[in-house]
C-alpha cells in the first residue's frame, strides 16, 4: 500500500467483545454506505461492533521517512 493517511482518510475499525481492534477497511475521502455495509459484511470474523472514523491526529513512527512509511504496520 503506497496511499498516504491523512485527514479525509475514513478509517473502518471492527472491535470484538475482548476489546480488540482491527482496521477493516479505509477509504481516501468518505465512503458510500453501500461500501461500508459490504465491508462489513465480508469482514471475515465476528466482532461486537464497528466503528468508522477519521484521523484527529497523524503521527509519523520514529525513523519512518514519510515516503516509505506504510499505511497500516
Amino acid at each position: 500500500m503506497n496511499e498516504r493517511i491523512d485527514y479525509a482518510t475514513h478509517i473502518l475499525i471492527g472491535i470484538k467483545k475482548s476489546g480488540d481492534m482491527t482496521v477493516v477497511a479505509h477509504w481516501p475521502r468518505v465512503p458510500r454506505q453501500s461500501d461500508v455495509d459490504g465491508k462489513i459484511q465480508s469482514a471475515g470474523e465476528t466482532y461486537a461492533s464497528f466503528v468508522l472514523c477519521t484521523p484527529t491526529s497523524i503521527i509519523p513512527a520514529p525513523g519512518a521517512s514519510p515516503k516509505k512509511r506504510p499505511l497500516w504496520p
